[in-house]
């Protein structure tokens, strides 16, 4: 019983790693095929990428330096495993637990600053009870709340301007 639960404790860490590690593979947009990095030659290359994701401009950009502090720490802290072990499949399960959880902890504060992420939400249809799923990246979401914003700045200042002219001793 005993070597059944380690075993399949084992499948399942395996099983959260593959489905983990392309999070930190290098791509240029959301539908390129990801590569995991199953040797420390590969992630050298993906750990690169995300740090230079992090620079200003990047798609990562926008992190504060505590949390880019943070995600360096468990880059280094995976690069170092993966050099010692030279793969994942040298691992024994302690330290791939010990990975899967490092990368995890990078990817949940890299996710809050994806500006390419998809967001994806209900809303509903303008004179109906339906609604319609609608999907955009972070960066289309903020661009489209950037030119409401303008748009109403402008509205409300020509009105302004206008209730200025219509009545000049108001003022």
């Amino acid at each position: 019983m005993s070597f059944r639960v380690t075993s399949l404790g084992f499948i399942a860490v395996v099983a959260l790693m593959a489905v983990s590690a392309p999070a930190f593979a290098a791509r240029k947009s959301t539908t390129d095929d990801a590569v995991a990095a199953t040797t420390s030659e590969a992630f050298v290359a993906q750990a690169a990428e995300v740090r230079k994701d992090m620079e200003a401009g990047g798609r990562y950009g926008d992190i504060s330096a505590a949390n880019r502090q943070k995600v360096d720490a468990q880059l280094d802290f995976i690069g170092s495993l993966l050099q010692r072990k030279g793969s994942v499949d040298a691992m024994n399960d302690q330290e791939k637990v010990q990975l899967l959880n490092a990368q995890e902890q990078a990817n949940s504060i890299l996710v809050g600053y994806d500006d390419q992420q998809l967001v994806c939400e209900f809303r509903k249809i303008a004179g109906s009870n339906r609604k319609e799923k609608v999907c955009q990246t972070k960066r289309e979401i903020a661009a489209a709340r950037e030119v409401a914003r303008d748009a109403y700045r402008q509205q409300t200042s020509s009105f302004q301007n206008q209730q200025g002219m219509d009545n000049p001793g108001a003022r």
